[in-house]
C-alpha cells in the first residue's frame, strides 16, 4: 500500500493569505489628481467620499485605507507618496484588494502600470479598475491593462507637448 504524507499550506510573503466567509478582505483604494486646480480639488474629494462610502458599505470588506495623491502627475511614481505607501502595505500584508477609479488614474506610464500589477498579483492583490471593468488577478487582464495604460501614457505625452509649445509661442 502506498503511503501518503501531508503537507501542510504556508503563507509565504509572496502569497495573499486566503480569503474567505469569516475574513474580511482588507481593501484599499486609490485616487489621484494630477492639478491643484479647483475643478481637479473637487474630483478629489468625490474620489475620496465615493471610495469610502463604497468599501463601508461592502460586507465582505474592511476599510484598510483610501490612498489619495493631489496635484501629482501619474507618469512617474516616485513623486506619489500615498501610491508608494499603498505599494509598501501591500509588500507587508495589511492590503487584500486595491480599487480604482481607472488604469489611467493608477499610473500614466505603461511600464510602471504592468510592473505594479504584476507584482500586486504575485502577491495575490487583485487591482480592479472600475472604470475599464477590468480585474488584474487575471493573467490574460494584462493584455487590456496594457492598452489603457499605453492611451494614457500617450495622452498625457501630448498634453505636455502641447502646453510647451504653448508657452514656447508665447515667448516668441
Amino acid at each position: 500500500m502506498a503511503r501518503v504524507t501531508t503537507i501542510p499550506a504556508t503563507i509565504s510573503r509572496f502569497t495573499a493569505a486566503p480569503i474567505n466567509e469569516k475574513k474580511k478582505r482588507r481593501t484599499a483604494a486609490y485616487a489621484r489628481v494630477s492639478t491643484d486646480s479647483e475643478e481637479q480639488l473637487s474630483s478629489y474629494e468625490n474620489q475620496l467620499a465615493y471610495y469610502t462610502e463604497k468599501i463601508m458599505k461592502e460586507p465582505g470588506w474592511t476599510m484598510a485605507g483610501v490612498f489619495a495623491d493631489e496635484g501629482i502627475t501619474g507618469t512617474s511614481t516616485c513623486k506619489r507618496k500615498e501610491f508608494l505607501r499603498m505599494i509598501r502595505q501591500c509588500r507587508q500584508g495589511k492590503i487584500d484588494m486595491i480599487l480604482a477609479k481607472s488604469v489611467s488614474r493608477f499610473a500614466r506610464n505603461t511600464v510602471d502600470t504592468l510592473n505594479f500589477t504584476r507584482e500586486l498579483r504575485s502577491l495575490g492583490i487583485p487591482v480592479v479598475f472600475e472604470e475599464q471593468n477590468i480585474n488584474s488577478i487575471y493573467p490574460e487582464s494584462e493584455f487590456l491593462i496594457a492598452l489603457h495604460a499605453a492611451f494614457a501614457q500617450s495622452e498625457s505625452e501630448s498634453i505636455s507637448a502641447n502646453v510647451t509649445w504653448g508657452k514656447r509661442r508665447a515667448m516668441e
